[in-house]
């Protein structure tokens, strides 16, 4: 199977810079994640003859129904298990199989499949099966469950738990309420597309599935994680607004993400530091991802206003126009950037400074500053020790 090199070109880095980029672009990092998911998968043929045939399958299936297989290849559990394997942590190579298989679903092209011992398997992109299987099984006699999908102007969103074993770092919820989710998401989505149509059509080529998470407080949560590209962690929550500006702020992670894996933008540097929106020291690399985010958040939130968001969209973007563009800087004046990244960050810091024009009522001045300072102030009660 051919795996293609992608590269973004400085056009391409200078407009995702911007906080954007548009839906082309984001399909270009998901082909480029698949480069790096098949390469991580043809790192570790050789260790199982099982995983052996399931890629020449795969490959097989390519050549007929390439579509079908590549939206089983970027589906995020695919990702997240590839890594895992190449890298070692957990996982076994013989459970390509299931991608395999999903693959052959998908295509509509049955085929047997040389399975390993599993209780309960994932059909990425599809669902789980519902009855073990092992040994040389048929695709078209596998007793499987589709995953609920919750369509949105024509775009589709898996609504599943990824395999825990694969991200046992994050706490997702054991069972997903469908019936609570479709209509927060249909309501958040109409937010978005009013708001950010751009973001909107990024997020619909990007992300394929939300992922709900455990919460134990009402306080909302979010994660996107590198290898499992394609979906959003995320806590349930009854307000469409701040569901919209969650989904903005994951794709930036996402892009980001996707960003880093072709170009190193920081350095291995150890330094940790304040950033405005966290509790903890952060790495460089995890104030370049906020920084990114938040540019995102921005963008929400000054659409949002024009739009006649209120109070909360003018106190939202005076903050965190303020923010973001401070970590901006902050990162500017360090060494711990690679010229790409230096490069990145001063664009995102001039549309942040461009931002910074616009008129905004003093009272949202106000809050934004005594919430940033407040903010600061804590922090240096706890780590009087990081760099600002």
């Amino acid at each position: 199977m051919t795996i293609p090199l992608i590269a973004l070109g400085p056009d391409d880095l200078d407009a995702l810079a911007r906080g954007g980029g548009g839906p082309d672009l984001a399909r270009l990092l998901v082909r480029a994640r698949r480069s790096t998911t098949l390469m991580f998968i043809a790192d570790v043929l050789g260790r199982d003859p099982r995983a052996v045939r399931a890629w020449r399958t795969l490959a097989a299936l390519r050549r007929r129904a390439p579509a079908a297989v590549d939206r089983v290849l970027d589906d995020p559990a695919v990702g997240a298990w590839a890594a895992a394997v190449a890298g070692r942590r957990s996982g076994r190579q013989a459970d390509l199989a299931f991608v395999a298989a999903a693959a052959a679903i998908r295509a509509g092209v049955p085929v047997t499949v040389d399975f390993p011992r599993t209780p309960t398997g994932f059909l990425p992109s599809l669902g789980w099966l519902t009855a073990p299987v092992v040994g040389p099984v048929s695709t078209d006699r596998l007793e499987w469950e589709r995953a609920p999908v919750v369509s949105l102007d024509g775009v589709e969103f898996t609504i599943t738990r990824l395999p825990p074993s694969l991200l046992p770092a994050l706490e997702q919820s054991p069972t997903v309420d469908v019936a609570a989710w479709t209509p927060l998401l249909r309501a958040a989505w109409r937010v978005l597309r009013r708001t950010d149509p751009g973001a909107a059509a990024e997020l619909g080529a990007m992300i394929t599935t939300l992922a709900p998470m455990a919460a134990h407080d009402d306080k909302a949560n979010s994660s996107t994680v590198t290898d499992a590209l394609g979906c959003v962690f995320l806590t349930f929550n009854t307000d469409p607004e701040t569901l919209a500006a969650t989904l903005v702020h994951e794709l930036q992670h996402a892009k980001l993400a996707a960003v880093m894996d072709m170009h190193p933008l920081t350095t291995t540097s150890r330094t940790r530091y304040y950033a405005p929106w966290r509790e903890d020291p952060r790495p460089v690399a995890g104030l370049l991802h906020g920084v990114y985010a938040f540019l995102g958040v921005t963008g929400f939130w000054r659409r949002r206003r024009a739009l006649g968001g209120g109070t909360r969209a003018e106190n939202e973007y005076a903050r965190w126009r303020s923010a973001a563009l401070s970590a901006a800087c902050t990162l500017l004046s360090g060494t711990d950037l690679t010229p790409h990244g230096r490069h990145f960050v001063d664009g995102v810091a001039r549309t942040l400074w461009e931002w910074s024009a616009d008129p905004v009522p003093p009272t949202a001045i106000t809050h934004a500053a005594e919430a940033n300072t407040a903010h600061r102030r804590r922090w240096h009660r706890q780590e009087p020790s990081t760099p600002n």
